[in-house]
């Protein structure tokens, strides 16, 4: 009978619990316990947050509660601070070694890759026409309008064309992203529509667009963008294994699209390093800080969306009366890469690939006021 009480005593608390919204005695919660990242032969420094300045508890807490799937959708998360990767986790099935699709934070990519094309000499700047870099495409350029864009137009998204793909799902044959992808030639695809305003003067996301910078880069270096990106890019960052996207004429998909490129997660925070040490990666300069600073300044404002530079975007919250610029690249899902300037801090979140974006939000926000 003793037994019996005890066994009925804690059922009751267990449904009280349960009622109060606060099921701490049932089995499948989890409580993360914090690790140093491991130091392997990747390049990365490695620290422990407190070492770095960071609150521990915050970080146990916002990765407990993504184990949890308070926060959903997503599978990866890793935290540098200082330039030392402090933190790491992966979510349900997926590792270290997982590659990731990043979708449009390939798009951040590729502007890297057109500042380092610059840089090098392949490109003379980003005012210069895109019409000399697609000779095969004449007959696209008879409208004057069309030969007035720009790679900075591309960069910022502001290139004219008549394109719809956010007022649409990417299933539904209004959206312009639909047939592109089904087209035998992505590039002519683009290249074909008609132009709806001046160059530069009406902001309209556009994936296809930036898919032009594969032609560019192939057309001015002699090198695909995968092969460039090797070479200039991914090797000097002790990059080996991602996968990038192609389109049928062998194009990698500089826009992101069908996930653009697929990389790990601490390879992905390598990317944000570059960007928040002026352009290098372990005092070896990968592109010019002149670019990093033009890439990642304010360069447009769309309505109802955050501020955009050369395809990064920028966005301020306050916490605690401190405001806090970020700059990011971002993907389908909620694939977020974070640079934080002011607190030397990157945020890598790898996510779902639904139309709706992972619940990032509230970790990425416990994450900076640790850092605060």
């Amino acid at each position: 009978m003793k037994l019996r009480s005890i066994l009925c005593l804690v059922l009751v608390i267990w449904i009280a619990c349960i009622v109060a919204g606060r099921p701490w005695l049932s089995a499948s919660q989890q409580t993360y316990i914090y690790q140093i990242p491991e130091k392997l032969d990747d390049g990365w420094d490695v620290s422990s947050l407190s070492a770095e300045g960071m609150d521990e508890s915050l970080i146990v807490k916002a990765t407990s509660q993504i184990m949890n799937e308070k926060f959903k959708g997503i599978h990866s998360m890793a935290i540098v601070k200082n330039g030392r990767l402090v933190h790491e986790k992966y979510f349900k099935d997926y590792k270290r070694e997982s590659l990731h699709r990043i979708h449009s934070i390939t798009k951040s990519i590729s502007s890297l890759l057109i500042g380092i094309a610059i840089d090098q000499g392949f490109i003379k700047n980003a005012e210069q026409s895109i019409y000399s870099y697609f000779p095969d495409y004449k007959s696209e350029f008879d409208k004057p309008a069309k030969r007035k864009i720009k790679i900075e137009h591309i960069l910022t998204l502001t290139s004219g064309f008549n394109w719809s793909e956010r007022q649409y799902p990417y299933s539904d044959q209004r959206n312009n992203e639909y047939h592109q992808v089904r087209s035998d030639d992505w590039i002519g695809y683009v290249l074909e529509q008609p132009m709806r305003d001046e160059p530069g003067t009406r902001w309209e996301y556009n994936t296809g667009s930036v898919h032009l910078l594969s032609g560019i880069i192939k057309q001015a270096t002699g090198q695909f963008a995968d092969k460039f990106a090797e070479q200039y890019l991914f090797d000097p960052l002790g990059i080996k294994h991602y996968e990038w996207n192609k389109d049928p004429q062998g194009y990698p998909c500089t826009g992101g699209t069908h996930g653009g490129l697929r990389m790990r997660t601490r390879d992905l925070a390598k990317i944000g390093s570059v960007v928040i040490d002026e352009g290098k990666w372990k005092n070896r300069q990968i592109v010019s800080n002149e670019w990093v600073k033009d890439s990642t300044a304010l360069h447009y404002a769309p309505p109802d969306y955050n501020a955009i530079g050369y395809l990064w975007w920028r966005q301020s919250f306050v916490i605690h009366g401190t405001k806090i610029q970020m700059i990011y690249g971002a993907g389908y899902g909620g694939q977020s890469l974070t640079i934080v300037p002011d607190l030397d801090l990157i945020v890598v979140f790898t996510c779902w690939t639904q139309p709706r974006d992972a619940m990032i939000l509230g970790p990425m926000l416990m994450i900076v006021n640790s850092a605060l």
